[in-house]
């Protein structure tokens, strides 16, 4: 991969072993930010994601739970549950690809629908500086359940991050982009370099036709 590109990766199963969503809404509900009740619709989400149709930017209010929590506090929560639960989460396989490719001086890119808070601990803790995520709407320092703009999914994920690689200069068929998931399929397609990570049986069928790279390490 020419120094000039960048390296994307997607974080949710290919980073982290789980869910940085999942992992912080549970911790979110354990303080008592997000009322208990909303544990019993987590594991649709994780369901409905594995079977391909979740349709997260569809639905405007996409976090009602979080409404009117301080911004400030869902910050701190996710500094906490990446110290408590998403570090022992992160896959170390992928996580010494990444520091390989900051030593070799190439621009890694975290490019991910999870929210951008709750990612932001991770990039840190990775040194990352470049992160594309979902966005949280606030409004005088709180949540207002809404997303700001669209949740990078699917295509929009697609366009975001080529529209990222165009204002930097870069071109895709110079990148690489790492992900787990069939979802990632569009933005796999336009890159030089796709490799998939611990992939879905969909991707991974496909990347077994295309003689894409793929990594095991779970």
């Amino acid at each position: 991969m020419s120094r000039d590109g960048l390296d994307l990766f997607d974080v949710d199963h290919t980073i982290t072993r789980h869910s940085t969503g999942g992992r912080f809404m549970m911790r979110a509900i354990a303080r008592g930010l997000v009322p208990w009740r909303f544990a019993a619709i987590l594991p649709w989400y994780g369901v409905a994601y594995r079977l391909g149709v979740l349709r997260l930017q569809d639905r405007e209010d996409a976090f009602p739970y979080l409404r009117g929590v301080a911004r400030d506090d869902l910050e701190a929560l996710a500094a906490e549950t990446f110290r408590e639960r998403v570090r022992g989460d992160v896959n170390p396989t992928v996580e010494r690809l990444i520091r390989d490719h900051l030593a070799a001086g190439r621009r890694v890119v975290l490019a991910t629908s999870s929210i951008d808070l709750i990612v932001a601990p991770l990039a840190a803790h990775l040194g990352v500086r470049d992160v594309i995520a979902t966005r949280l709407e606030f409004a005088d320092g709180r949540a207002t359940g809404r997303i700001a703009g669209r949740a990078l999914f699917r295509g929009e994920k697609q366009r975001t991050v080529l529209a990222f690689i165009r204002a930097a200069g870069a071109d895709a068929r110079r990148c690489s982009f790492h992900s787990d998931s069939i979802y990632d399929l569009p933005l796999l397609e336009e890159v030089g370099e796709p490799v998939a990570v611990n992939p879905d049986f969909r991707l991974r069928r496909i990347a077994v036709s295309r003689g894409w790279p793929i990594i095991d390490c779970r």
